[in-house]
């Protein structure tokens, strides 16, 4: 695929599934004062799909709440090139009933297209 044609569906998905975030980077549990806090723009999806499938029967493990459950955040490298996000920080969904906030559990650089962070529940 052509860089020009992958930037543009990477544009067009944005316009769909990319929402407000704010990135709270942490050293140790705390706040890390060699980075800022700072709000961006990124595709954050949550919740395991295969889990949402509903179950009426006994035993059901379904979960009816997946606001918070985890899930994925893909920053555009070209948009946000200075952004340092790390194992252990927090990501709030700014645009979200009641600012769900995730843990930054593990995070994939070796795209040059995205950074790749998956996301767990942080309360």
């Amino acid at each position: 695929m052509d860089r020009s044609l992958r930037q543009d569906l990477m544009a067009e998905v944005d316009d769909v599934w990319a929402e407000v975030v704010r990135h709270l980077p942490l050293a140790d549990g705390r706040q890390d004062h060699d980075r800022d806090a700072v709000e961006f723009v990124a595709v954050l999806r949550t919740g395991d799909r295969n889990v949402e499938r509903m179950n009426f029967g006994r035993g059901n493990s379904a979960r009816s709440g997946v606001a918070a459950d985890g899930g994925y955040l893909r920053v555009d490298r070209s948009l946000y090139a200075t952004i340092s996000i790390r194992k252990g920080d927090k990501i709030v969904a700014m645009e979200r009933d009641g600012q769900p906030i995730f843990e930054v559990l593990s995070v994939d650089d070796r795209s040059h297209l995205r950074l790749i962070c998956e996301l767990g529940d942080a309360s």
